[in-house]
């Protein structure tokens, strides 16, 4: 068994489509490159992977289990997260405060 899966997963925006038919998998303790030109769809898919965007068709499953269509703070308590290109949106908080927004997170998923 995979430990991410996506089978046949299309996302368009408008006319555009951003993903067609994707499909692909991840075995535990694997590496996977995700690499293309601007626009060819690999934030789209790691967005649909966290259930920040519903896919168009297609299913995502973890570990065995259908996660599309949950909640994006529930994929994150499953163990599947990701981060973003913003290197300063903590530039002035303390490694305190930091950390309070975890525990924080963590309580919503709860």
């Amino acid at each position: 068994m995979h430990l991410l899966k996506g089978q046949n997963v299309s996302k368009h925006f408008g006319g555009i489509t951003a993903l067609s038919n994707v499909s692909f998998y991840v075995d535990e303790g694997g590496i996977v490159g995700l690499i293309g030109l601007n626009g060819a769809g690999k934030t789209t898919l790691f967005n649909v992977i966290c259930c920040v965007y519903p896919p168009d068709s297609g299913v995502i499953k973890f570990k065995g289990v259908k996660i599309t269509g949950l909640k994006p703070h529930h994929v994150c308590g499953r163990g599947i997260a990701r981060t973003f290109q913003i290197t300063k949106s903590f530039a002035n908080m303390s490694v305190r405060e930091i950390l309070l927004c975890y525990i924080h997170s963590l309580k919503l998923q709860s």
